[in-house]
């Protein structure tokens, strides 16, 4: 295998590990959030005025940095009825026009997200609550899911034994 493509395999694999266990840690910290903002406001009768936006946060972390990961698995919805229709030969072409139509909207994300990133940066958007948590960190995640998705397509479209399969879960 060229030492190129091996090294794209590798970082791509890494830096959507890294990534997966950031929403992992995120994800808990959320289910936290939510568990004292709960408890502030039923049980203790003290509502906190941050922790819904602090949650939503966290749920834009969750979800941005674990769509490479969820690529990579080959977890992604699908239409494989449509799919499992055609040959291998039309398989393996169907695969890498829509691996080429997903790096596509990546470059998209990638663009517009720095786009919007650089415009919060320039005018120092925060958000309309007393948290005032600047935004640029929030949209920060719209470029960095688009370019761990972007690394995982870019393993699947070059290594294409890369995707494990797991029986179970094409079963159901």
């Amino acid at each position: 295998m060229n030492p190129l493509i091996h090294f794209l395999g590798a970082f791509a694999r890494g830096s959507n590990r890294l990534a997966i266990l950031l929403a992992e840690v995120a994800l808990a910290a959320l289910m936290l959030a939510c568990t004292y903002g709960v408890i502030a406001r039923y049980v203790f009768n003290s509502p906190s005025i941050y922790i819904t936006e602090v949650c939503v946060y966290l749920l834009l972390v969750c979800s941005w940095l674990s769509v490479g990961w969820v690529h990579l698995e080959n977890r992604h919805v699908s239409v494989e009825a449509f799919h499992m229709r055609f040959s291998p030969r039309g398989q393996r072409l169907a695969t890498c026009i829509s691996q080429l139509c997903i790096l596509f909207f990546c470059l998209v994300l990638l663009w517009a997200g720095m786009s919007v990133v650089e415009t919060a940066l320039a005018r120092n958007y925060r958000s309309a609550s007393m948290l005032r948590f600047p935004l640029w960190i929030a949209y920060g995640m719209i470029p960095l899911g688009g370019t761990l998705l972007g690394l995982a397509t870019l393993r699947r479209l070059f290594i294409p034994d890369s995707v494990e399969s797991n029986d179970s879960i094409k079963e159901f």
